[in-house]
């Protein structure tokens, strides 16, 4: 069965991300559909590397105009089961607005989404005096 963009209606194209995980990807937006555990496993694994994404300081202002434009989008229906999906901000304080369906747990991510997710990811598992201390480091810095 060929599942299509939520956004643009291309076929999504399968394809290995970090090592062992397949998931969707649109091949004209970007976007990607992951199934349920997907993310998961993404998260658990450490293939790629973000370090200078992580030496950054978040953008704030970017990340909530990216939130509202998102939201002017509309709904997403789910690539799998057709179902409207919710619009989410992906755990606390992330600024990463995630489509969930709320049928088949399959999550949609807009282009660049996943990796705001993995930097977002390796941001909140590092010690937290190593990111409090980078990040007084660089403030001070400016």
């Amino acid at each position: 069965m060929t599942i299509k963009c939520p956004r643009d209606g291309e076929a999504l194209a399968r394809f290995t991300y970090e090592s062992n995980v397949v998931v969707d990807k649109c091949p004209r937006c970007s976007g990607v559909y992951l199934d349920k555990g997907e993310l998961e496993a993404i998260q658990e694994i450490k293939e790629n590397a973000y370090e200078e994404e992580l030496k950054a300081i978040p953008d704030d202002v970017a990340a909530a105009y990216a939130i509202a434009r998102q939201k002017q989008q509309g709904p997403a229906s789910c690539p799998k089961c057709a179902r409207e999906m919710s619009a989410k901000e992906y755990a606390y304080a992330s600024r990463i607005l995630i489509d969930v369906c709320p049928q088949c747990a399959g999550i949609w991510l807009d282009a660049g989404e996943l990796k705001a997710l993995e930097v977002f990811f390796e941001r909140v598992t590092k010690p937290t005096g190593e990111v409090r201390q980078g990040f007084f480091r660089k403030l001070f810095s400016r």
